[in-house]
């Protein structure tokens, strides 16, 4: 830290780095969900551990109640030492009384990331706090990026030739019972100390060899499952455009932890819409299910990872994205003084990934597909078109991607669609997604719903539905031609004449919105029964 921060008081931000690829490194489930469990409120855990185990500190002036407390006490109150102003984006926003104060808390605070999870990396950035919040807000955002731009990311001492490694970490080994390390035994499990780290996190409830069988609709044939990433459209830029008149710290504090509490409870309430209805077409999927179809991996803001049953995937992902468009973003706005009108809005959107993968899918790769399908829906909903259309409140539209996932090259989701679903008479893509989710609230989204109706994801249902109903088309036939459009139109065109003369019932939509609703009818379910 600089010495002319010292005896400053100073706003100081933390970021703990490489998250995302902290929890999906391992392909075991136990410890991807004890990775998630162990770094949702790492900062926050962080700070507080700190706390507590310095005895030399009032813990009364050290103020980590964020949601809870005023957040003017820093302000009003020279005692205090302390307080996190708030934490959003997965970044935590702190002033302390001076820069000594703060430093002695960085070097704990790093201690504290790397004994509890081995291997992830604390960013800190440091600024004098002044009287202007936005000038600080700004500044310390620029510092945060030159720190990261410039820091190496450091990895614990890897193991030596002569030790045993983590095949997918590169980590030594070593056993653990407990907190004791134990002797090299035959009929011991050997862990790597991050993969225990992991582990110790997983609720102890529950057992996990049975988390995924519990899932799926049958082993061998019907073991596949969804792994959905979504992610809030735009909220960056919505941040900025709030925040950007705000200079006092006080209103500034305020306006942006209720923005922070509605982004977190706004996705929370929309991830308990999407639990529902799986749990509504549970008895439609598997009669004898002894647990959820559904289990959330991450939820952290308007980040959202979850794995469900293969065929409640997309209706899933409906309800979520349908329950988004009827949330709105309030904050308090300081210009107008009268009644009602003393608050701004923007409306909340989402885009969302979906992979289909088997049960034995290496998880990780699995995450990164789904995180390509999410930024191939938010490139669409960002298209010109979209930009351009009447829109008010900010808002965006809600777009779905998927993919089925037999490679781990489909990570590259762009190159791997272009060699794998490219017709074979002509230059253009047998595939149209990603779909649009169609939303209620007109008043806020201009005429977006017009705009994407030719991506409207009724189409992708009434196909599904009609390559699921027997009397249409039989399930062999279906998969006949599925497989055509493999090689070229001509041929696609030749089975439907074929079937025409069957007098088989063809969908009303082009038979070039056919193959989407042909590669998941199998493994989707139809609408839900009311």
């Amino acid at each position: 830290m600089k010495k002319e921060l010292k005896q400053k008081e100073v706003l100081a931000m933390y970021d703990v780095r490489g998250i995302q690829d902290y929890i999906f490194r391992s392909n075991d489930l136990q410890e991807i969900i004890g990775a998630s469990n162990l770094v949702e409120d790492i900062i926050i855990t962080g700070l507080q551990q700190v706390i507590i185990s310095n005895k030399e500190w009032d813990k009364r002036e050290f103020l980590t109640d964020w949601e809870n407390d005023k957040g003017t006490e820093f302000l009003e109150n020279i005692d205090i030492k302390m307080q996190v102003l708030f934490i959003g984006g997965g970044n935590a926003y702190v002033l302390f009384r001076n820069g000594d104060l703060c430093s002695q808390m960085n070097k704990k605070m790093a201690k504290y990331v790397l004994d509890e999870t081995y291997s992830l990396n604390l960013a800190v950035a440091v600024v004098m706090k002044t009287d202007n919040y936005k000038d600080d807000y700004e500044k310390i955002n620029i510092e945060m990026r030159r720190i990261k731009a410039r820091m190496s990311e450091t990895k614990p001492a890897g193991s030596l030739p002569f030790m045993a490694t983590d095949s997918i970490t590169g980590f030594p080994l070593s056993v653990y019972k407990g907190r004791k390390m134990m002797k090299y035994e035959d009929g011991i499990e050997y862990l790597c100390t991050e993969s225990w780290l992991k582990r110790k996190h997983f609720p102890k409830e529950e057992n996990a060899e049975k988390i995924l069988d519990n899932m799926v609709t049958g082993k061998g044939d019907n073991s596949t499952l969804a792994l959905i990433h979504i992610d809030g459209n735009n909220m960056g830029k919505r941040l900025k455009e709030i925040m950007e008149d705000k200079e006092d710290y006080s209103q500034a504090v305020v306006t942006m932890r209720n923005i922070s509490k509605n982004i977190k409870y706004g996705f929370r309430e929309c991830f308990k819409v999407c639990e529902e209805y799986v749990d509504r077409v549970s008895d439609q999927i598997r009669q004898d299910r002894q647990g959820r179809l559904i289990r959330k991996i991450i939820l952290a803001g308007d980040d959202i990872t979850f794995i469900c049953n293969a065929q409640a995937a997309i209706g899933a992902v409906e309800a979520f994205l349908k329950e988004t468009c009827e949330h709105t973003l309030f904050w308090e706005d300081q210009k107008n003084t009268t009644g009602n009108e003393n608050y701004k809005k923007y409306g909340l959107s989402a885009c969302a990934g979906i992979t289909y993968f088997n049960s034995h899918f290496p998880f990780s790769d699995a995450y990164k597909v789904a995180e390509s399908c999410c930024l191939n829906a938010k490139k669409r909903a960002k298209e010109t078109e979209n930009r351009e259309a009447g829109v008010k409140d900010g808002n965006m539209g809600c777009f779905f991607d998927y993919q089925m996932c037999g490679n781990i090259r489909a990570e590259n989701l762009e190159e791997y669609r272009r060699v794998h679903y490219r017709l074979a008479d002509r230059k253009d893509c047998m595939i149209r997604r990603p779909y649009y989710v169609n939303c209620s609230r007109l008043d806020s989204i201009g005429d977006l719903n017009e705009r994407n109706a030719a991506y409207d994801s009724t189409i992708l249902w009434s196909n599904i539905l009609y390559f699921k109903t027997e009397k249409n088309i039989p399930g062999s036939q279906a998969k006949k031609l599925r497989n055509s459009y493999a090689m070229g139109m001509r041929e696609v065109d030749r089975y439907i004449t074929f079937l025409e003369s069957r007098q088989r019932r063809l969908p009303e939509y082009d038979r070039y919105y056919w193959y989407d609703a042909l590669e998941i009818a199998d493994i989707t379910l139809g609408k839900e029964k009311k």
